[in-house]
């Protein structure tokens, strides 16, 4: 088994995409490589295709503040408060299994808008 697979991590702070290395553990996991990535407690899966899973923070609209940084992709009803991780899921025989992100940080960069702070950031 391979101990690693490249995501790329989303981070509207700084404004950029980025090649990252998440971490699998020894019973196939990848959940801890993502809390510390996506610096939060717990992730929410948010699918964009059969090919690419977006893991984000599911406590990140609850911690907005005028600090808060967004991001959407298109067809995106709400947008994202803080940093996510873009990685590939596959079918396995056991149910999916994350993957290598199969697409370029230039690939993500013309789907991937930045947003400052709103009061209302589903506007």
């Amino acid at each position: 088994m391979n101990n690693t697979i490249r995501g790329i991590l989303i981070d509207p702070v700084a404004r950029k995409l980025s090649y990252i290395d998440i971490a699998i553990n020894e019973s196939g996991s990848c959940l801890k490589s993502l809390y510390k990535a996506i610096n939060c407690d717990l992730v929410e899966l948010v699918r964009l295709s059969d090919s690419l899973d977006l893991w984000v923070d599911e406590e990140g609209l609850l911690k907005i503040d005028e600090n808060t940084k967004y991001f959407h992709t298109e067809g995106m009803s709400n947008p994202i408060a803080g940093r996510g991780v873009i990685l590939g899921v596959k079918q396995t025989e056991d149910g999916e299994e994350s993957t290598d992100c199969p697409c370029t940080i230039e690939d993500l960069s013309k789907e991937i808008k930045f947003r400052e702070f709103s009061f209302n950031p589903y506007y």
